[in-house]
């Protein structure tokens, strides 16, 4: 009998020592902890730009464990950083007795969250870091999609975006009313718009990291590139190339189908809108995207 399958065993049949907050599962995972890898890369941006499809094809090297048993990441270091402990963030990944040489999580938020670049650093000096940023356009619009079949948003597509530019003028004109609260959620819900800024929110870990830690790629060049674009990475990881199978698509429309197409005056407006932001970014990473359309 393996030492898991005793601690298992032991726990069930021992209810006290098993209280209905963990599982025997997680309680081995956390006691081997000090055995468990830390990330060796991170994919901290962005959400709504495919991430179930990067792991899928990350996971296709044999020496990459990419992403939890559950979950593309574990977001610890914008949700759970402040009451959860290192050794819980260790838990959700291989020991270091396992086949794996490269481990690395997707948790596509960390990019947004003003304290995630410093408590990386922190944590993970020598981490790579990855985004894959989409079309901003169509990022917003999935990510109202997103918002509105969970329950989250009640208001029309043109009606979320005006809400929030106005929210966005208010802070830019008044900015004491500016509310310093670091809540995650406050960088998640209703910020359809400001997660598409992403040159701002890269300049950010560019204070903490150097630019060669880093490599960037849009999500409609990986439907096109998959084998060349993984492949880099793979490179960047220190690893032999190898041949790709093409991953479909994944998670789109949260399982319950695709959702209607956008307004072209909706679509014509953001194109507009997002054109300085976008130009920030190439200028900020030295690459462009072809997304004016």
């Amino acid at each position: 009998m393996s030492f898991k399958s005793y601690v298992r065993g032991l726990l069930l049949t021992h209810p006290k020592f098993n209280p209905y907050r963990f599982s025997p599962n997680y309680t081995f995972r956390f006691l081997t902890s000090s055995f468990r890898h830390l990330p060796h890369f991170l994919i901290i941006g962005t959400s709504k730009a495919g991430k179930h499809s990067v792991l899928s094809y990350l996971n296709q090297h044999p020496d990459i464990k990419a992403g939890t048993k559950h979950n593309v990441g574990v977001y610890y270091f914008d949700t759970t950083f402040e009451y959860k402990s290192l050794d819980w963030y260790k838990s959700h990944f291989p020991t270091k007795f396992s086949k794996f040489k490269i481990i690395g999580e997707a948790s596509g938020t960390y990019l947004n969250h003003p304290l995630a670049p410093e408590r990386v650093k922190k944590t993970l000096p020598q981490v790579k870091l990855i985004n894959f940023f989409r079309n901003p356009v169509d990022r917003a619009y999935s990510a109202y999609n997103h918002s509105s079949k969970f329950g989250w948003e009640h208001s029309s597509f043109d009606v979320a975006i005006e809400s929030e530019i106005e929210r966005i003028n208010i802070m830019k004109d008044n900015p004491e009313s500016t509310i310093n609260n670091m809540q995650p959620v406050n960088y998640l819900q209703f910020s359809y718009l400001r997660h598409g800024y992403y040159a701002s929110n890269l300049e950010n870990w560019f204070k903490h990291f150097e630019k060669n830690q880093f490599m960037h790629f849009s999500t409609e060049d990986l439907d096109q590139n998959y084998d060349e674009i993984m492949n880099s990475l793979f490179v960047f990881f220190n690893l032999s190339e190898i041949n790709l199978k093409k991953e479909d698509r994944k998670n789109i429309g949260v399982g319950k189908g695709k959702y209607p197409p956008m307004n072209e005056k909706t679509r014509d407006f953001l194109i507009d809108y997002y054109k300085p932001h976008n130009e920030k970014l190439y200028n900020l990473i030295g690459k462009k995207f072809d997304w004016d359309k």
